[in-house]
C-alpha cells in the first residue's frame, strides 16, 4: 500500500499530465468536427456556460431570440443565422458537399 505522500505525488503527476493535455487541445488547430446532429445540444450548453440568455445571444449576434430559441430545439436556420450566432458562442461551421 502506497503511504499518503506517495499518493499524493502520484495525485499531482496526473495532474500535471492532464493539464500538458488540456494546454495541448487548446492550442491546437485541428477542427473539433461534430454531427449537425448535436448542434442544437452545443449551442445551449456554450450558451450556459457564458451566462446567456437567448435573447442575449439573439442581440449579439443579430438575429432574434426567437430563433436562436429555434435553433436550440433543432430547427432549420440559415447558415448566415449559424454563422452569426457561431461568433457569439464560440463556434464556426464546416461544410462539405
Amino acid at each position: 500500500m502506497k503511504s499518503k505522500q506517495g499518493l499524493l505525488e502520484a495525485l499531482n503527476e496526473e495532474i500535471q499530465r492532464l493539464q500538458a493535455l488540456a494546454n495541448q487541445i487548446e492550442s491546437s488547430d485541428e477542427p473539433d468536427l461534430r454531427p449537425v446532429s448535436e448542434l442544437a445540444d452545443i449551442m445551449k450548453s456554450r450558451r450556459d456556460l457564458l451566462t446567456l440568455s437567448s435573447g442575449e445571444v439573439g442581440d449579439l449576434s443579430g438575429v432574434s431570440g426567437t430563433t436562436v430559441r429555434a435553433m436550440e430545439k433543432g430547427g432549420n436556420p440559415t447558415i448566415r443565422s449559424l454563422q452569426a450566432v457561431g461568433k457569439v458562442l464560440n463556434f464556426k461551421l464546416w461544410i462539405e458537399v
